[in-house]
Order: C-alpha cells, then sequence, then structure tokens
C-alpha cells in the first residue's frame, strides 16, 4: 500500500486568510479542494510538497447561481459534482452540465471532487501516473524534470494526455473563469486556460487559484458532450467530443462550436468541423461526415493511455456522429 508524504496542512476560513496562507508560504504546497486525484498522486510522490492548503471551509467558493434577467449561470470552484447534478440552477440553464457530470468517475467521487479541481486536473500518462519506485525503472520523462518522453520518443516535449470531462463543454460554451491571486482578479476565457502542454497544463501561478466559471447566455446554446472509455465508473475518457450551436427550431447547426478531448495534451477546439456543420440540418449526412473527419484529423492521440491511438481517432468521428443521429431523434444534454 502507498503511503501519504509527511505535510502540513492550513485551513483558511475565507478567501482573505486563503490569500494570506499561499502569499505568506516559503514552503512548496499545493491546493486541496476535493482530493479525489490529488491525494492519489501525492501517494505515488508526483508531487514534491510539504503543505496543502485546505478550500474545505472556505464556503464562499461554493455557490451555484442563476440570474434569468441576465441569462448568467456563475458556478464557485468549491462547488462538488454531485451537486452539478442537482442543482435547478444548472438543470434550467444548462443541462448538458449535469449530464456530463454524471459520466464522470462514480458517485462516491462526485460527492468529493469538486468543479474546479476537475477543470484543473493535471495531464496523465502510463509512464508518469505510477509509484517512484516503477518509474525509476525508465528515463526521467520532461514532466518529472527530465528530458525525454517515455510514451513518444523523440518528442520535443511531454506529451501527457488532458482528460478532464468539464473543460471541452464548457468552452463550446464559451465559459469564462475567474482566476483569484495576490495581485488580484481577472477573467479569461476558459479555452486560454490551457497551454496545451502537457509538463503544464494550464496558466496558473504558486500565487493563483481558480474561483469562479461563468456562463453567459446559457439558454441561448444547446450543447452535448459524449465520450469513449472502457468502463462506465472510474475510468477517465479515452476519446471525448462537445458540441454546441445557437438553439432554433429549425434543426440547424447555427453558430456551431466542436471541441474534443482526450486525444492531446489539452482540449482543442476544432473550427474546422464546427464550419462543415454550420447552417446544416442535424440529418444532413455529408456534412456530418466531412466534419467528423475534421474532427478526427485534429486529433492526436499517442499510446500513454489504455487504448490504441487509431482507435481512439475514430472514436472521435464516430462520437460526434452519435451526437448528431441523438439530435435527429430529438435527444439532447
Amino acid at each position: 500500500m502507498l503511503k501519504l508524504p509527511p505535510f502540513a496542512i492550513l485551513r483558511p476560513r475565507n478567501r482573505d486568510e486563503l490569500k494570506s496562507a499561499m502569499t505568506g508560504s516559503e514552503d512548496e504546497f499545493k491546493i486541496l479542494a476535493g482530493g479525489t486525484d490529488l491525494i492519489n498522486n501525492l501517494k505515488k510522490r508526483l508531487y514534491f510538497t510539504t503543505s496543502l492548503i485546505s478550500l474545505k471551509r472556505v464556503e464562499e467558493l461554493n455557490y451555484i447561481i442563476y440570474d434569468q434577467n441576465s441569462d448568467q449561470l456563475k458556478i464557485g470552484a468549491l462547488a462538488h459534482l454531485t451537486e452539478l447534478t442537482e442543482s435547478p440552477a444548472i438543470m434550467n440553464s444548462a443541462p448538458a452540465i449535469a449530464a456530463a457530470v454524471k459520466t464522470i468517475a462514480a458517485p462516491p467521487i462526485r460527492n468529493r471532487a469538486t468543479i474546479g479541481g476537475n477543470l484543473c486536473l493535471d495531464t496523465r500518462c502510463y509512464y508518469y501516473n505510477q509509484s517512484k519506485s516503477w518509474r525509476q525503472l525508465a528515463p526521467t520523462c520532461y514532466k518529472c524534470g527530465g528530458g525525454v518522453c517515455n510514451a513518444a520518443p523523440g518528442a520535443k516535449k511531454c506529451q501527457a494526455v488532458f482528460s478532464a470531462d468539464l473543460p471541452p463543454l464548457l468552452i463550446a460554451l464559451e465559459a469564462e473563469i475567474t482566476i483569484t491571486g495576490s495581485a488580484g482578479s481577472r477573467t479569461i476565457l476558459l479555452a486560454d486556460f490551457y497551454t496545451g502542454s502537457g509538463g503544464r497544463p494550464n496558466i496558473l501561478q504558486k500565487d493563483e487559484y481558480l474561483s469562479e466559471i461563468t456562463l453567459n447566455q446559457a439558454r441561448k446554446r444547446t450543447s452535448l458532450y459524449r465520450k469513449f472509455r472502457l468502463r462506465k465508473a472510474l475510468d477517465f475518457p479515452l476519446a471525448g467530443v462537445a458540441l454546441s450551436f445557437d438553439k432554433n427550431s429549425s434543426g440547424k447547426f447555427i453558430n456551431p462550436k466542436v471541441v474534443i478531448n482526450a486525444v492531446a495534451s489539452g482540449p482543442l477546439s476544432v473550427p474546422e468541423a464546427a464550419e462543415k456543420l454550420n447552417g446544416k440540418e442535424f440529418s444532413d449526412q455529408a456534412a456530418i461526415q466531412t466534419a467528423a473527419a475534421a474532427a478526427m484529423a485534429a486529433a492526436r492521440p499517442i499510446a500513454n493511455v489504455g487504448s490504441k491511438p487509431f482507435y481512439r481517432k475514430k472514436m472521435i468521428g464516430l462520437l460526434l456522429k452519435k451526437m448528431a443521429a441523438e439530435l435527429v431523434a430529438g435527444q439532447e444534454a
């Protein structure tokens, strides 16, 4: 059994104490929210940290608010995944979020995991997400500070795969996030949060944390997220596709956005696929076929998770076709 390393834990009670804890710490620290991924990675000695800053008592980061007048949905980063599935605000404004959450892991994990943690999920790789003793049998990879990618020899950077489920859907919905740190807060598009690098998947600095997710005009878009995985519980996605478009009564893709997942080191927007769908009816098989081909062409899977790259690439196209068929049948979310 893998044991946790020794560490100190700080438990701020509000955002001011959280800021003080982050800026006043001279040690390496990690932010602890639900901890469903962090704790396992600490046991494997993937992180070198001497302290954790727990967000559990910072209740002002846990909220789900929908303003019907402005059609704006705001979600605090500490909102638990289970809360997203039970929230009337989510169901009335963006039900695809609740549907996507229900496909993540298993209920006990969703009870602890947070939306902020899901958006900040680290990238994964067979050669990285192993115990310290296992990793010592292979050359030190980029993600561990070395100069090689064990999954793709010859690669010039880390190829670890991004596999969080909510980011592609939220990016397709043009979500914004608020990042808070010692210098104040800033709001950016979620799409700009990710670097596309396996070694450092997002732009958060040491003294920053993700505090809020915002959807503007949430009810004006229809959205779906579908994914491929080996088991319906526990497993991370091996391929995923998010699709959104303006709501309309004509059965057409209006201003669509396509974002693919788990086939690169970050979520990938595919404007080429969206362009093939724009203005086309849900039942237009030629448009669906060309869009699926464009999405597959953008996918860049390698052999570092649990399915062959060519199959994961193929599943990207099949998932997009499946969503179109579901829309023809009147299914959403």
